[in-house]
């Protein structure tokens, strides 16, 4: 097991009830960290929609909701400074067409000991299907707050993403075996790593590395042992 995996299910043994877990991003090629993938027990879309409870602000506020995210994983990795960033924390589908997104995330950070830079904010493909315009507006307004954006590709691949998004864009996730089977993801995969892009994949192995290499990928979530 790596050192990595070791510290973080350390951290969940004695915390079993804690809001979220960590996965390293690691290097196929030496081992070294590029930060952490961070998984809610919840996401903002499990939540009550109806009833007394979604007159909640948190509850209907994805950009909050977003925000109190950050704050829990702040406190969450307070003592764990050994631990590389970024930390790449899935937003809601609907977080990126909210207007107080940006704001609400940064008076969030601001009350952490977390840095801006240190946070990307990871939304799924479908939050990217709008106006292409639009859409590079919402992503350069976190940017200019100082925070990485990410796109999630792991379910779907179909929002278009021109040259001038992709330059803003940090990191993208995509799911190892959709690659063996989809020329338009590999292709989008080729071109993101072009820009400058970290991709990032999942359920793959440490053997796969050199494969995925070729394609521009150099790092992944928790890659399985060879054997």
């Amino acid at each position: 097991m790596h050192a990595f995996d070791q510290s973080l299910e350390t951290i969940e043994s004695k915390s079993p009830t804690l809001p979220m877990r960590f996965s390293p991003v690691l290097n196929l090629s030496t081992g070294a960290s590029h930060g952490l993938v961070c998984e809610a027990r919840s996401t903002f879309e499990d939540r009550v929609s109806f009833g007394p409870v979604a007159a909640t602000s948190l509850n209907a506020n994805p950009a909050k909701w977003l925000g109190s995210q950050i704050e829990q994983m702040a406190v969450q990795l307070a003592n764990q400074c050994e631990f590389d960033r970024p930390v790449i924390m899935p937003a809601p589908l609907t977080a990126l067409a909210h207007s107080n997104t940006a704001l609400a995330c940064d008076a969030a950070t601001r009350r952490t000991e977390v840095c801006h830079q240190e946070i990307c904010l990871e939304f799924v493909d479908s939050a990217f299907a709008g106006d292409p315009t639009d859409i590079t507006h919402r992503v350069g307004t976190l940017k200019r707050r100082g925070f990485r954006v990410g796109i999630d590709l792991r379910k779907s691949w179909l929002s278009p993403l021109n040259s001038s998004l992709c330059l803003l864009l940090d990191t993208m996730r995509v799911d190892a075996k959709d690659l063996l089977t989809n020329g338009q993801l590999l292709d989008t995969v080729f071109a993101a790593s072009e820009t400058g892009i970290m991709v990032i994949a999942e359920n793959t192995k440490w053997r796969d590395g050199q494969a995925l290499a070729a394609l521009g990928i150099h790092v992944a979530v928790q890659p399985a042992a060879d054997a």
